[in-house]
């Protein structure tokens, strides 16, 4: 049994392996005053760091405010994976939005990577950033049937994505026992706290305004803009972006039963020595495994190793405190005296039909929803675009879904009971491998 303290079952605190690493935190002031500004984005976690940053660089005055600290819900917590993919598969995208606005989706998501990077290199943000690919894994029969027709799918578009064999594939990830994986070139990964901060960091040093510790009370409809109370202040402007995650159900009770709250579980190991890591995932690549439920191992360039775990999708327990041992020593057997450092979990805003949304209920009220557990590529793309419509870019130009009050399908009362019960039915199902 693994000994570790309850840090993080309500997800409250940051996990030591993010903060301890690359950007510092940014220690902004609370909002304490009245002020005015063209635009004032709510929320500071990737989405909504992105958004003032563009804007910030489109030549708008913007106020960035956040009710705790830059990265601090779940963009702080993720995985830290930069996936090149929406939720659902390509050919579910195009049967569930049609050909034109599926395809555009896709194509923005494909491209959210190079969004990414170059934004990390452009501002010289410290995230330890790695962009080598990303290695997904046929855990089971029907994996290796999606990932062909992934890579077919995309082949015919152009894009090569190399599928390894079994031995390829043990000599690419270090370990496993999988009979194939596809190398999907355009992923990479980074440290998603550090990442949140930088972003948030660079937009401060164009001009924008950040503010922590500034909880939003009210916003208002005032004259031709908005006011916005927040922290001990408020703030006047023409144009509001909301991007506050699983927050917009308190903030927006209109969305309350758009999103569903989905908890995730991660953990770290201690960092290991060279001897220890060696031959581990040798490009510092990510694998992931084709299940259902989230199955990531990935390296840090401080000789960490970070997975993902099964656990409860609601309520305040955490995941098995065994559970990363067995996770690791399971594809790699050389771990198996690997001391687990830390554990964490977070929350996910999941839409229904798992695609990321761009709404304006009204004229200059913008909001940006539904990343579904895509937050680094998607959410980065999604502020992008929100900063885009902000500063007048007509819908034609906006490649997202949304638009009007009410696009995104509602969930039914008890969905976070069924979720929970569905994800332990996966679980259980997804048990059986090659």
């Amino acid at each position: 049994m693994i000994n570790l303290p309850e840090r993080d079952l309500l997800a409250r605190t940051l996990p030591r392996t993010y903060t301890d690493a690359g950007e510092p935190p940014l220690s902004a002031s609370s909002l304490d005053r009245e002020m005015e500004t063209d635009i004032v984005v709510i929320g500071g976690g990737i989405m909504g760091a992105s958004a003032a940053l563009h804007l910030a660089a489109g030549g708008a005055s913007v106020c960035l405010v956040e009710a705790e600290t830059i990265g601090s819900g779940g963009s702080g917590r993720s995985f830290g994976q930069v996936v090149p993919y929406l939720r659902t598969e390509p050919d579910v995208a195009l049967a569930n939005l049609g050909k034109e606005a599926g395809t555009r989706l896709i194509n923005v998501a494909a491209r959210s990577p190079d969004l990414v990077f170059d934004l990390i290199a452009h501002y010289g943000i410290d995230c330890d950033a790695v962009r080598n690919g990303l290695l997904f894994a046929a855990h089971a029969p029907a994996g290796e049937v999606s990932l062909r027709s992934r890579r077919d799918w995309w082949a015919a578009r152009g894009v090569d994505l190399p599928l390894l064999d079994r031995e390829e594939a043990a000599t690419a990830i270090g370990g496993g026992f999988y009979p194939c994986v596809l190398v999907e070139p355009r992923g990479g990964t980074l440290n998603p706290l550090a990442y949140a901060r930088g972003l948030a960091r660079s937009c401060a040093s164009l001009g924008g305004l950040v503010f922590e510790q500034s909880p939003v009370s009210g916003i208002v409809q005032s004259g031709n803009g908005f006011f916005v109370t927040a922290g001990r202040g408020a703030i006047r402007c023409r144009t509001v972006v909301v991007t506050a995650g699983l927050g917009l159900r308190r903030l927006l009770p209109a969305y309350r039963r758009t999103l569903l709250p989905v908890r995730v579980h991660e953990a770290a190991t201690e960092p290991l020595s060279v001897e220890q890591i060696e031959g581990i995932l040798p490009s510092a690549t990510a694998v992931t495994e084709t299940r259902k439920l989230p199955s990531g191992i990935r390296r840090t360039s401080g000789g960490q190793i970070v997975v993902t775990l099964s656990g409860p999708a609601a309520g305040e327990r955490g995941a098995d405190p065994d559970a990363a041992a067995r996770r690791l020593t399971e594809v790699f057997p050389q771990l198996s005296s690997a001391p687990v450092f830390e554990r964490w979990s977070g929350w996910v805003d999941l839409t229904r039909d798992q695609y990321p949304r761009i709404e304006e209920p009204q004229p200059g009220f913008l909001v940006g929803f539904g990343l579904s557990g895509r937050g680094l590529g998607l959410g980065t793309t999604l502020g992008k675009h929100l900063a885009c419509r902000a500063l007048g870019a007509p819908w034609a130009n906006i490649p997202f879904p949304g638009r009007g009050q009410t696009s995104a399908r509602k969930w039914w009362p008890g969905s976070s009971f069924a979720a929970s019960l569905a994800m332990a039915a996966i679980r259980m199902s997804e048990e059986h491998r090659f």
